[in-house]
């Protein structure tokens, strides 16, 4: 994202100006992703840190939670240099202070706060380092962590008293739309109460309503009983879609929950803008025809149809493009494994590339023939409305998040429909009218959504949402 991509929406102000921010973005749950390729929840999240950063509206503010008292605070400066990617506004620019003061500040938090667990110590490591990794990192963790120890044994003992709690947030803050990190861990009941509004993005609410489709580790059994407290607690939900707003609001009535606010924002064609800046759009001639499929592998994105569709054509001689299904691997895929490992024929007809990065994608959805999203349930589809954004046709699940996410322009067929999933998909490699057909509906219909445009619906969200918060909570 690039300055220029904001400058119709933004605010424009002097970069002097000493105003406290009103809003933020918490950036938390990036700053503890890694360094591994973005996909779905990160990469909206990734998209408003970058907005917020090149934004040179005062008003907005990029932050995190500091795990030593579960406030938030401004970031750090090498937290600001990693997930800006450089496209930052002057005045957000911040100063590393020194080894010094940064130790200083670290072993008050730690004598303020000496029962925050381990996770703090390595914020507190890397303030102190300025985010370094190495030896330095490693022993300033270990110092933080001894001497947490010694200042819990002084707090156990009564050899010292209990610090008196400091201010609810460093910065005045009327609304901080949250990260999903904060949303489904053990940070969310204390955030709920720093700032006068609490936001939240809903994607979805798949572990909840289809706990089947999803694995049922610590974070996915809290999210259904975390969602509820959030929403009971008056926080504002920011949907992905409508049929996301749509499960939400079902979901909180079926529970005697009142949603306080709900807000829709078009989803950011961040890849096809991507690929604009670069003159990287246009199509391209395949060196062979191929099917795509852009997605986690999971059980409820259902890869296993599309397995059981391309080994049906090979036991008829019927010949398919080869299918190249694009994503990391995820959870409860063993029958997936397992039907591939018994049919080895397969990997001439299927190829899993695993995560590519954003260039690779591009081409490849430059080249595609076509492509396909049999998801069980989504609560949007990313890939599927990124076909339409470069011009590929897309046979999509009935599930209505996909069918919003194509406008309703693309083939729709149940998700069990293996039958009618395997006659479409022959139709669309053989009927070259229909195939033509539905590249002419997206030309003349879709258009993808700029990062801007977008932008400017979560920032109008935020301000309704802290202009009808009222007085801030105590």
């Amino acid at each position: 994202m690039t300055v220029e991509s904001l400058n119709s929406i933004a605010v424009t102000q002097d970069e002097g100006d000493a105003r406290s921010p009103t809003f933020a973005i918490d950036a938390t749950g990036l700053l503890s992703w890694g360094d591994g390729a973005l996909a779905g929840i990160q990469r909206i999240e990734d998209f408003l840190i970058k907005a917020a950063f090149a934004d040179p509206d005062p008003d907005i503010e990029v932050v995190a939670l500091n795990l030593s008292n579960q406030r938030f605070r401004k970031l750090y400066p090498f937290e600001q240099k990693r997930l800006s990617a450089d496209h930052i506004a002057p005045f957000r620019v911040r100063r590393w202070a020194g080894s010094a003061t940064a130790l200083r500040h670290a072993l008050k938090a730690i004598r303020d706060f000496p029962m925050a667990k381990r996770e703090a110590d390595r914020q507190l490591a890397s303030m102190a380092t300025n985010g370094d990794t190495g030896l330095r990192f490693i022993a300033t963790r270990l110092l933080f962590r001894t001497y947490r120890l010694y200042r819990r044994a002084h707090r156990r003992f009564g050899w010292s008293k209990p610090a008196v709690p400091p201010p609810p947030i460093g910065i005045e803050l009327s609304t901080v739309l949250i990260s999903h990190q904060v949303l489904v861990g053990d940070n969310r009941a204390p955030v709920s109460n720093t700032t006068n509004t609490i936001a939240f993005l809903c994607h979805d609410l798949i572990p909840t309503i289809r706990p089947d489709l999803v694995s049922q580790g610590k974070l996915e059994k809290a999210f259904g009983p975390n969602l509820e407290s959030l929403v009971r607690s008056g926080a504002t939900a920011f949907c992905t879609s409508h049929a996301a707003g749509q499960m939400l609001t079902s979901h909180m009535s079926q529970a005697g929950i009142s949603v306080a606010g709900l807000h829709r924002f078009p989803m950011p064609s961040l890849l096809h803008e991507a690929a604009s800046r670069r003159n990287m759009t246009s199509r391209l001639e395949a060196s062979e025809p191929f099917v795509l499929y852009c997605s986690t592998i999971e059980v409820r994105k259902n890869h296993i149809m599309l397995a059981r569709i391309w080994q049906q054509a090979r036991e008829e001689g019927v010949k398919l493009p080869k299918l190249i299904c694009v994503g990391r691997r995820g959870w409860m895929i063993e029958e997936l494994e397992a039907y591939l490992k018994s049919h080895p024929e397969l990997a001439q007809s299927i190829v899993f590339t695993g995560p590519i990065s954003d260039d690779d994608l591009i081409g490849y959805y430059r080249t595609a023939s076509f492509g396909v999203f049999p998801s069980h349930i989504e609560g949007w589809g990313y890939a599927a409305s990124e076909c339409l954004d470069f011009g590929v046709p897309v046979i999509v699940s009935t599930t209505p998040s996909l069918i919003e996410a194509t406008g309703g322009l693309m083939p729709a067929i149940d998700s069990t429909d293996q039958a009618g999933w395997y006659a479409a998909i022959r139709r669309m490699s053989e009927d070259k009218a229909w195939h033509a057909s539905l590249s002419d509906s997206i030309a003349r219909q879709h258009r993808p959504t700029s990062v801007a445009a977008s932008w400017a619906a979560i920032k109008a969200g935020l301000q309704a949402t802290g202009t009808s918060a009222g007085p801030q909570r105590k």
